[in-house]
Parts: structure tokens; C-alpha cells; sequence
């Protein structure tokens, strides 16, 4: 009981501060000066997230991305990233050079 008198005594000298920061002033004058967002009624929004299902459309954008990734690196495969002369002149440069 004791325990409990103390805590509620500090709760209510607590109350009485007067130091406390002001909110106010962490708002921008844009945010300020800003109108209200527009309500859009309930119904209308539990309507538009029952037709068009984030992750289901995330999902096929993500395996429709896989696909073209997969053609593309199977295009790739087995291609050479420079031309014949680059290849030629590397691998003279590389023969040249002192062990």
C-alpha cells in the first residue's frame, strides 16, 4: 500500500510540471499552413482493397521481373563480353609481360 501512495504522489507532483516541451513548435510552417486530406468514406476503401490485392500484383510483378532476368542471363550465357580484337590485344599484352 505503501509503494502505491508514493507512486501516486510522485504521478500527481508530476502533473503539476510546467517545463514540459512545447509540441507546437516542432511543427513546420508548411505542415501548418497545409489543408486537411480529403476523407474518403469507409466503404469505398474496403471496396478498393478487396479488388486489388497488394501482394498479388507485388507477386506477379516480382515473377513476371524473375522471367525476364532468367531469359536474359540464358541469352548471356555462353556470349563473349569483348570483341575478338580487345580479346587478341589482351592476350598479347599478357604474353609480352616480363614473369
Amino acid at each position: 500500500m505503501r509503494c502505491t501512495s508514493v507512486f501516486l504522489l510522485l504521478a500527481l507532483l508530476s502533473a503539476c510540471t510546467d517545463n514540459l516541451p512545447s509540441v507546437d513548435a516542432t511543427i513546420s510552417p508548411e505542415a501548418r499552413a497545409a489543408d486537411y486530406p480529403a476523407l474518403v468514406p469507409l466503404p469505398d476503401l474496403i471496396a478498393r482493397s478487396q479488388t486489388d490485392s497488394t501482394i498479388e500484383v507485388e507477386t506477379k510483378r516480382l515473377a513476371a521481373r524473375v522471367a525476364r532476368l532468367k531469359a536474359r542471363a540464358r541469352a548471356l550465357q555462353g556470349r563473349s563480353i569483348i570483341d575478338g580484337a580487345t580479346r587478341l590485344r589482351l592476350i598479347n599484352a599478357v604474353k609480352d609481360r616480363p614473369a
